[in-house]
């Protein structure tokens, strides 16, 4: 900290306030008065009478009324004296003070702001040396702070404010020196942290000091300090900072300190925009910029105008000072730093620079806005059933990679439009693989079988992107209008879909002989729990059936499971009928859940309540087919417990018993379809879900795999159900079949004798309305998910002695890149833009059983010619190494930063990860935080990976500055490559 005495402005301040004294300060001003008058008297001068002493403090007295003392006298001994101590603010005061002299005291001292000429002789006579005495407040100070000396340079005119201010500071701060002599630099820290916001020696910042004007009265206390400390605290900083303060200083002394940090933001925003050489708002808006940036500084400077160099520095902090808000937790502030420099480049009459901004709200709605317009193009006329084709959606994939290039775009405020333009975009990419004849594109499935895994791994997607746009409430028309249009043609095209689905269906399920391998409610035990079970003396599996939960919901649980990093999926070997990857079973009809419940908890085509489930559950694993296995099954109330226990002790020795197969139903999803959910959200999360994730906890740590299933799925009603007549139930009704139903027959018609109407459209039912509705013959109902985890050991031991690197015969891991479908995470081909939204998928190829992944023919309806088809980006050559990575980690400065991160990663590992992440493209890349953490040779399990991913962030993110930083609540890792080229420029 600089010790340079600063220019005086002129300006006029209070003089500093008198200092409070102690009673070790009363003891030495005494003792020095009493020395003054032995030294007077030895030369000559006659004896004072006088028994009192004034002194010139701050008028308080916090001690006790007398005071035994020690006094040295000049013989070298002690001598024990009792003192009163008064305080008197007036004349008057003083003379009623002098009044308690008495016999019982032997000295009195008045603390007193006045001065001598105040009192007048007859008063001053009355005191000890006639005067009012001072004493020195670095004294008083060494005192205080029990400090054997300060510096000397400490007692120079120049600092004596100084001391005034650090007795303020002790008085609301505790101060500790740690040593024994209060130094110059010392003193200066601890005043200069104090006044600007931190703690007392804590290091002041360009970070710090922006950080500070966000606080009004820290800012209006700054202005009200006396002029000596308010000079040298503002040289002190400019000394050591430079070019932040200096400029932050001008703003302070014309008014605009508050704004200190959207004037730099202003500021950076119309230089990028008045330069063209960055391409900030373009070509055409640089001239306006450039007069707007002349208008601020006018504006905000004055004639005393800081030096260009220093204005971009401080513009820069100012930029990073926001880039740390957006990473932090301050959403309110954040918004308010953003909206205030909106307004702020709206005065300035610079709106198209606000709204071409990385930054600020009104760039991220132009994008947005954008994106809903694209959206609307590429949809066509706005009729029902318009259908996009691939080259139609190209447009669209720019305009999300120019909005996930927004730096707001992945803040916590906006993660939630976030998704619902990615989802928008990925229902674009899903309709235009769909033709007129084929709704699910070139590979529409021709059998039931293939219907269920149609459902599983592409419309229970769709289902899943419908909802989060539907929930989604704008603030952009553009978007909010196209978000609308899209919704309706998607809920069009899922008709088409349920229609086929429906047909294909109703014809097995009519005609199907029970030896048929198609997985279905009556038989997931057998063919998905049996074989999980394994060896006797194996971990049974833990079979849990989440009520009502569709294949939307079901993919969203399976993300939060994948990520915990405590069980992975698997899913059964392709062969003999199976496709491979996830896997839909059918329910029964009506697919309710007394029906397709029962059925599936006995083994059996029965329907029944909970008794029946019980008694069927415990029958079907204790029965010769199943291996004589005990078994229990516990439904949601049995799951009660008092504070602070995750499960009853019964449930959890159940799970703890390793050889007992245990079933758990929990009903939080299809309790949601009648009462609604506690939020107005699309997203569902282990967390939401009851007691599943206690469950989930404790079969990882006894070692048990586990299946989650549901029994049936469910409809949402979105206003647009109608009561056709009336029925049995909500879903289901007996006679004859009309538009949007069918005929079910068969032995899996377990309600209404042999035959029952039930309805494939969504918007169909029979009863009072409800939030959702179950028991029709739509997909989204029908197909029941099937989930299958095994817990993933530190200690790598997996139950009987499977190791974790090892499933059951016959199973295989699911892979990150397999759990989504392919148009979820990449453009499509002939788009010639790449997915925004995920890692680079190398040869990738549609999986076994999955339909609708190649590109289809172009359809007729459109006029446009369909332009020649290249390859995706993603594509195994597309982007061909640049050496970004390597350059770095050859930087010297790259090496230093290594140097101070324990247990760093390998600088290989971190050059692998920057180019994973450059082959993404764009200037701010994005890859999943799983694909990231595998690129760099990191751990793939989620919470592992993110902890990867911050080692590698600390020695990046060289002096705070974002360059490699988590994104989409640690979803995402985000890199900027323009500032990882700055900070760590290349030796030579």
């Amino acid at each position: 900290m600089s010790t340079t005495a600063p220019h005086s402005t002129g300006r006029t301040r209070p003089a500093a306030a008198l200092g409070r004294v102690n009673a070790e300060a009363v003891a030495n001003a005494l003792e020095r008065a009493l020395d003054a008058e032995r030294r007077r008297v030895d030369k000559g001068h006659p004896s004072s009478r006088a028994r009192a002493l004034a002194l010139s403090a701050d008028p308080h007295w916090d001690g006790p009324d007398t005071l035994p003392l020690s006094i040295d006298t000049s013989d070298g001994t002690t001598r024990e004296v009792t003192v009163r101590v008064a305080a008197a603010d007036s004349v008057l005061a003083v003379v009623h003070a002098l009044s308690g002299l008495g016999d019982d005291i032997d000295h009195l001292v008045v603390l007193t702001p006045l001065e001598a000429s105040d009192l007048g002789e007859t008063l001053l006579g009355s005191f000890l040396g006639e005067e009012v005495m001072r004493l020195n407040n670095w004294e008083l100070l060494r005192s205080e702070l029990k400090v054997t000396r300060v510096d000397p340079r400490l007692y120079s005119g120049t600092w004596s404010w100084l001391a005034d201010t650090l007795r303020s500071i002790r008085a609301t701060h505790q101060l500790k020196l740690g040593t024994g002599v209060l130094k110059l630099e010392q003193a200066l820290s601890i005043a200069v942290s104090a006044r600007f916001g931190r703690d007392p020696g804590e290091q002041v910042d360009s970070a710090a000091l922006l950080e500070w004007t966000r606080n009004p009265a820290s800012v209006a206390a700054f202005t009200h300090l006396p002029d000596a400390e308010s000079e040298h605290l503002r040289s002190a900083l400019e000394t050591e900072l430079g070019a932040v303060p200096r400029v932050l200083f001008t703003l302070l002394d014309r008014g605009h300190a508050l704004d200190a940090i959207p004037v730099g933001l202003v500021l950076a925003e119309l230089a990028d925009a008045a330069d063209p050489g960055t391409g900030g708002a373009g070509a055409q808006a640089t001239p306006a910029a450039q007069h707007a940036l002349i208008r601020a500084q006018e504006r905000y400077f004055g004639a005393n105008q800081p030096a260009p160099e220093h204005l971009k520095e401080f513009a820069g902090a100012c930029t990073a000072a926001l880039l740390r808000m957006l990473d932090g937790t301050e959403d309110d502030h954040t918004d308010e730093t953003v909206r205030r420099t909106e307004e702020l480049l709206f005065q300035l009459d610079a709106a198209p620079v606000a709204q071409a901004s990385r930054l600020l709200d009104a760039g991220l709605h132009t994008r947005l806005a954008d994106l809903g317009r694209q959206i609307t193009l590429a949809l066509g006329e706005d009729t029902a059933d318009g259908l996009p084709q691939p080259q139609d959606v190209r447009e669209a994939e720019t305009a999300l990679v120019r909005l996930r290039d927004h730096r707001r775009h992945g803040a916590r405020a906006k993660q939630e439009q976030g998704r619902a333009a990615t989802d928008a975009v990925r229902l674009l990419r899903r309709l235009a693989l769909a033709t007129a004849d084929a709704p699910l594109g070139a590979d529409t499935p021709t059998t039931a079988r293939g219907w269920l895994q149609a459902h599983v791994h592409h419309t229970g997607w769709v289902d899943r992107a419908a909802s989060a746009i539907w929930h989604h409430r704008s603030d952009v028309p553009a978007f909010a209008q196209a978000l609308d249009v899209l919704y309706r043609r998607t809920r069009w095209w899922r008709a088409e879909v349920d229609a086929a689905f429906a047909a294909a269906l109703n014809r097995w399920n009519s005609g199907h002989v029970p030896s048929d391998t198609l997985l279905r409610a009556e038989n997931l035990q057998q063919q998905i729990a049996l074989p999980l079970a394994g060896k006797a003396e194996d971990p049974a599996p833990l079979i849990v059936v989440l009520d009502g939960m569709s294949v939307e919901v079901a993919v969203q649980i399976a993300e939060d499971v994948n990520a915990g990093g405590r069980l992975t999926e698997i899913v059964r070997a392709p062969g003999r009928g199976r496709p491979g990857g996830r896997e839909g079973a059918l329910a029964t009809v009506p697919s309710t859940t007394n029906c397709s419940r029962a059925a599936l908890l006995t083994g059996r085509l029965v329907a029944g309540k909970q008794d029946r489930e019980r008694a069927g559950f415990v029958a079907l694993w204790g029965s010769s087919e199943f291996g004589g296995r005990r078994a229990v099954l516990h439904h949601q109330r049995d799951l009660e417990v008092g504070a602070g226990f995750h499960l009853p002790a019964a449930v959890q020795q159940d799970i703890d018993t390793a050889d007992k197969v245990v079933g758990v139903v929990l009903n939080t999803i299809d309790d949601a379809l009648s009462r609604g959910r506690e939020i107005d959200a699309a997203t569902w999360q282990v967390r939401q879900v009851g007691k599943l994730g206690s469950l989930l906890d404790a079969a990882a740590r006894a070692g048990r795999p586990v299946v989650l299933t549901s029994d049936h799925g469910h409809v949402w009603d979105r206003g647009d159900a109608v009561k056709t007549q009336p029925g049995e139930s909500a879903r289901y009704r007996t006679g004859e079949p009309g538009d949007g139903e069918v005929l079910a027959a068969g032995d899996r018609v377990l309600e209404g004798g042999d035959t029952l109407v039930v309805p494939y459209r969504e918007d169909i039912r029979y009863t009072d309305r409800k939030e959702g509705y179950h028991g029709g013959f739509s997909a989204a109902e029908m197909v029941i998910p099937v989930l299958v985890f095994v817990p993933v050991l530190d200690s790598g031991r997996l139950g009987g002695g499977r190791s974790e690197d090892q499933v059951p015969d016959g199973w295989q891991r699911l892979d990150a890149p397999d759990r989504e479908p392919v148009w979820w995470t990449q453009a499509l081909e002939g788009t010639k833009e790449t997915s925004p939204d995920s890692e680079p998928a190398r040869g990738r190829s549609p999986r076994p059983g999955a339909p609708g992944e190649a590109k289809p023919a172009p359809r007729a309806r459109r006029k446009q010619a369909v332009p020649e088809q290249t390859p995706a980006l993603f594509g195994e050559d597309a982007v061909a190494p640049r050496g970004l990575g390597a350059r770095t980690v050859a930087s010297p400065v790259f090496a230093a930063s290594q140097a101070r991160v324990p247990k760093a990663p390998a600088p290989e590992h971190v050059a692998a990860l920057i180019d994973a992440l450059e082959a993404a493209g764009g200037t701010h890349p994005r890859l999943p935080v799983s694909a990231a953490s595998r690129a760099s040779g990191g751990p793939e399990s989620h919470p592992r990976a993110v902890r990867h991913l911050k080692m590698v962030g600390k020695i990046l993110n060289v002096e705070a500055y974002p360059v490699l930083t988590l994104t989409d609540g640690d979803r995402s890792v985000e890199l900027n490559t323009a500032l990882l080229r700055q900070q760590f420029p290349e030796e030579g």
